[in-house]
C-alpha cells in the first residue's frame, strides 16, 4: 500500500513557521503600509487548519478580493485553536477562521470569542481505518486517533461512536493530520479522523472510509468552521466584520463559478499532484460552504451537550450559560437585509 501524501511536507513547513505567527500579525498591524495601499485597513486573519475548510480565505488573498472592500485580509496559519485564540485575546487579531467546540470552551472560561458566521455548517471529517475494518461496530477494542480531545476531530469520532453505539474504543491524541497519517501508516492506531483533502488521499491509497461526513450529518448538527471574533471588539468595529463577511461570501461565489482558478489556489496552498484528488477537492469545495452563514443554534446546543457528556466542560456552568453567549447573527442578518447576498447569488 502506497503510504505517501502529496501535501504534508507543505503543511509541516507552514506549521513550523507558526512560532513566527505572532510577529507576522504584529507586523501586519503596526508596520507602515506601502503608499498605494494606504487606504486599505490591514486585517490579520489567523486560521486553522490548512485544508479545504479554510479555502475561501485563501481565495480572498490570492485573488485580492478584499481590496474592493477597503481592507487587506491576510490569512495567517497558527494551528492549535488555543494558540489562535491567544493571538485574538492578546489583541493581535480581531477575527479568525475557526469554530466548533473551542468557541464554547472559550466562553465558559471567561473569554468573549464568538461565532459570527457558520461558513462550514456541518461535519466534513471522515473516520478512516485499516482496510480490514469493515463496519463501525468493528471499532470496538481498537485505537482511533484524533488531533486533540475537545477538537472537531474528537467530536466527529464521538458522534460516530455514539451514533452507532460503539463502546470500548481507545481514543488517542495525535497532534495533527500529518501525525495521524503517520500513526495510521506505521500501525500505532487502527484508524483516525481526517479532514479533506487528507481523507480523499487515504481512500485512494486503499484505506476504508468507515464513517463519512454524510453519515455524521444523520446524527447531529455541527459547525466545523466560520468567522469568529471577539464580541467586545466587533461591537465597536461593525464595519470591518461586515466587510469580512462580504468578501468571504464573494470568495465562495468565485469557488463555485471558476473551477480552474480555484484548483490553482488549492494546488498552491495544499500541493497535490494527482488530478483525481484535485477534482475531488474541488467538488468538495463547490458543495460544502454556506452561501450566507447564519449560525444554527441547534448545532451549538448539540456541541454543548456532547462536551458535557465528555466531561470537557462544567455541566452547571454550561447549563446556566445562554446559547446566545456563543454567537451573534446580527452581522450576517445586516448583510442579508442590505440585499448583498441576493445580488451576489442571483
Amino acid at each position: 500500500m502506497n503510504r505517501s501524501l502529496d501535501f504534508p511536507s507543505s503543511y509541516r513547513a507552514l506549521r513550523a513557521g507558526r512560532k513566527l505567527a505572532f510577529f507576522i500579525i504584529a507586523a501586519a498591524l503596526f508596520l507602515p503600509s506601502l503608499p498605494q495601499a494606504q487606504t486599505l485597513k490591514k486585517v490579520p486573519f489567523p486560521f486553522s487548519p490548512i485544508g479545504l475548510n479554510c479555502l475561501p480565505w485563501f481565495i480572498v488573498k490570492e485573488a485580492r478580493l478584499s481590496e474592493k472592500y477597503g481592507i487587506e485580509l491576510d490569512p495567517i496559519f497558527i494551528g492549535a485553536s488555543s494558540a489562535l485564540f491567544q493571538s485574538m485575546l492578546s489583541g493581535a487579531a480581531e477575527m479568525s477562521g475557526s469554530g466548533g467546540p473551542a468557541i464554547i470552551a472559550n466562553i465558559l472560561s471567561g473569554g468573549d470569542i464568538i461565532h459570527v458566521t457558520a461558513m462550514v455548517p456541518r461535519f466534513t471529517q471522515s473516520v478512516m481505518v485499516k482496510p480490514e475494518i469493515k463496519r463501525p461496530e468493528d471499532m470496538a477494542n481498537k485505537k482511533i486517533g484524533v488531533s486533540r480531545l475537545g477538537t472537531v476531530t474528537h467530536f466527529a469520532l464521538q458522534t460516530a461512536l455514539d451514533g452507532y453505539g460503539v463502546k470500548n474504543v481507545t481514543i488517542l491524541q495525535m497532534g495533527g493530520q500529518p501525525e495521524a497519517f503517520a500513526g495510521l501508516a506505521r500501525g500505532s492506531v487502527d484508524g483516525a479522523v481526517f479532514s479533506p483533502p487528507y481523507n480523499f488521499q487515504l481512500k485512494k491509497q486503499g484505506y476504508n472510509e468507515l464513517v463519512s461526513p454524510n453519515d455524521l450529518k444523520k446524527f447531529t448538527d455541527f459547525i466545523t468552521n466560520g468567522i469568529v471574533a471577539r464580541r467586545s471588539v466587533i461591537e465597536k468595529d461593525k464595519d470591518t466584520v461586515i466587510r469580512v463577511i462580504k468578501v468571504t461570501a464573494e470568495a465562495i461565489k468565485l469557488i463555485q463559478t471558476d473551477k480552474d482558478y480555484t484548483k490553482k489556489v488549492i494546488m498552491k496552498w495544499m500541493p497535490m499532484k494527482d488530478p483525481d484528488l484535485l477534482e475531488q477537492a474541488y467538488l468538495f469545495a463547490s458543495e460544502n460552504y454556506a452561501k450566507e452563514g447564519l449560525v444554527n443554534e441547534g448545532a451549538l446546543r448539540s456541541m454543548v451537550k456532547q462536551m458535557v457528556q465528555s466531561n470537557l466542560i462544567d455541566p452547571k456552568l454550561a447549563g446556566s450559560t445562554p446559547i446566545t453567549a456563543y454567537y451573534d447573527n446580527r452581522y450576517v442578518e445586516e448583510v442579508k437585509r442590505s440585499g448583498f447576498f441576493d445580488q451576489l447569488w442571483r
